[in-house]
């Protein structure tokens, strides 16, 4: 039988055997959560997120011990919610479409009898326009109702909002009703993990004294995953699949994309695709395959984003300079003179508030002083388009 592409980089992974490095950190937030602590967790986008809260729910289903018996997941996708309204479907469908059965039904029950007790239709909130209009404050209480209802679906519960950030802009106040709903008197069974991709909002939700969640999780930053991990992960899948790969392949491999989750299994899927079957993966593969990887940059969703940049205010043309000064120059000494004046910044001063900026846009990240483009490839489209790099040695 021809054998399959092993490498998945178009969606998460919801396959343990294909999950790389996050055992320990899976466990050390299993049992935060266990033990009734709320946790944040940060990361860029595409960096394994939503695969990590895969595989921390076959976690959470494993028995700790006495203090620490199976939890119950429930996932709640908050990436496109803009109103309270889109809240309650989430939720709805978070819950209409779990793969427990068992819970799944549960809450189809808990549904059915909060209907019945308020007079009010999920399905009719959630994608259809009632003949009295509802209030903001009607649609709050609905969504109050249907959190309350969710606690009774399980003695020991973890509710994760993925992309929790969206409610930061979202009317109605919902993370009072959250604090009210799930962390309050009769909630002491149900822990909550809220994931970010954008962590100065995430932070400001959690951090504002003004804001009800303030103080209310332990915050913690998603792993690298070790590159020898990752170098015995994908030197293993090459093998297994007859099509072994050389170890300056493997190594060039990790180099070009960073280790970064989403690239690097991309990056593998399209050298496994130009392998014949019985041949082995060589440097030249990579080398060729990264290359058709980057230009397609040219006519994806960065590209666009770009040209919408460029011919917008001060303040966006300046992001645009930004992340062609990171790209060229990488992440540190960025306010020298030199390079102020290189990159076309008025002064100084301009670069930090551009970087905050883009760093909400998700575009870039900091770590201990030193700022870097998420994407490695959207890095390198940028560096081998650029007039500047490599012009100047530093």
């Amino acid at each position: 039988m021809a054998a399959l592409n092993p490498f998945i980089w178009d969606r998460p992974l919801d396959d343990p055997a294909k999950i790389v490095g996050m055992d320990a950190f899976a466990q050390q937030v299993a049992l935060t959560l266990k033990g009734q602590t709320n946790v944040a967790l940060f990361g860029p986008r595409d960096t394994g997120k939503t695969t990590f809260t895969n595989q921390l729910a076959l976690e959470l289903g494993r028995d700790h011990g006495p203090d620490a018996p199976a939890f119950d997941v429930v996932k709640i996708n908050l990436q496109r919610v803009v109103s309270i309204p889109g809240f309650i479907g989430c939720v709805h469908d978070a819950l209409s479409a779990h793969p427990d059965r068992h819970l799944r039904r549960s809450a189809q029950r808990q549904f059915e009898a909060l209907e019945k007790e308020i007079g009010f239709d999920i399905k009719v909130i959630k994608g259809s326009v009632k003949s009295v209009a509802r209030t903001t404050e009607q649609d709050a209480e609905a969504l109050h109702a249907q959190l309350v209802s969710m606690r009774k679906l399980s003695n020991h519960l973890v509710v994760i909002f993925d992309e929790f950030q969206r409610l930061a802009h979202c009317p109605g106040d919902p993370l009072a009703v959250i604090r009210s709903a799930l962390m309050s008197s009769g909630a002491n069974h149900v822990s909550l993990l809220f994931t970010g991709s954008i962590r100065t909002v995430l932070q400001m939700m959690l951090e504002d004294s003004s804001q009800p969640l303030f103080g209310e999780a332990a915050q913690l930053q998603l792993p690298v995953i070790g590159r020898i991990e990752f170098l015995e992960y994908l030197e293993f899948q090459f093998q297994a699949t007859s099509k072994p790969a050389e170890e300056a392949a493997l190594e060039h491999l990790l180099n070009l994309t960073a280790a970064h989750p989403r690239r690097t299994q991309q990056l593998a899927w399209e050298c496994w695709n130009e392998t014949r079957p019985g041949r082995p993966v060589q440097l030249q593969t990579v080398i060729d395959a990264h290359n058709d990887l980057v230009q397609t940059i040219e006519r994806s969703e960065f590209s666009a984003m770009l040209d919408l940049l460029i011919s917008g205010d001060d303040g966006e043309v300046n992001e645009v300079r930004a992340l062609q000064m990171l790209a060229d120059r990488g992440g540190q000494k960025l306010t020298s003179r030199p390079l102020v004046a290189r990159y076309g910044f008025s002064s100084a001063a301009r670069i930090k508030p551009t970087l905050l900026r883009l760093q909400r846009r998700g575009l870039i990240d900091e770590h201990r002083g030193v700022w870097r483009i998420v994407d490695p490839f959207f890095e390198e489209w940028l560096r081998r388009s650029s007039p500047l790099a490599d012009t100047y040695p530093e």
